[in-house]
């Protein structure tokens, strides 16, 4: 249940960073009150040849890993637990290492359950890995992604975006700099 409305999601907000989506929106109605004035969005990009980096390949990783591919995105996953093997089945290439994705992957898109073995597993270890200007969607557990090394990660280039569907602890805390 919810597979197809997940992998949509992810995809979705993906679109949204890497299009400019909400920045050129929030620039507008800033814009109304004193003029058009054009201002480039930091994310605009090609998805077309970008890396779609998937953690977890489960029925919901599988199901966005697909819709990107049909963006014309190369598809490079990390799942510890899939059978080896599996990445000739699902046509996808596999990353032995969660460093391998982060140094190749143009955009992240965690995909995994919340587990011990999950809990931080995006820290700062894993963000000294990302490629520069990198996206980070999250639509799987909260406690997957540190939010202090996201933070981290955000100010010094490492991740030029992230899109989070899930929080550690919902509602956010207002007091956090994220």
């Amino acid at each position: 249940y919810g597979t197809h409305e997940v992998a949509d999601h992810a995809i979705a907000l993906m679109m949204s960073l890497a299009r400019g989506v909400t920045q050129f929106d929030a620039m507008l109605r800033a814009d109304l009150v004193t003029g058009w004035r054009y201002h480039a969005p930091p994310l605009i990009r090609r998805l077309a040849g970008a890396v779609f980096g998937v953690i977890g390949m489960g029925p919901i990783g599988i199901a966005a890993a697909r819709r990107a591919a049909g963006l014309g995105m190369r598809v490079v996953f990390y799942d510890p637990f899939l059978v080896p093997g599996m990445e000739l089945a699902l046509g996808f290439e596999r990353a032995d290492e969660l460093p391998a994705l982060m140094a190749e992957a143009d955009v992240v898109s965690v995909h995994a359950p919340g587990t011990p073995q999950t809990r931080n597993m995006l820290d700062a270890a894993a963000f000294g890995f990302s490629k520069p200007g990198q996206i980070i969607v999250n639509t799987a557990r909260g406690q997957i992604i540190d939010l202090d090394a996201l933070t981290a990660a955000l100010r010094e280039g490492r991740v030029g975006g992230a899109a989070l569907d899930v929080l550690p602890s919902e509602p956010p805390d207002p007091a956090h700099p994220l």
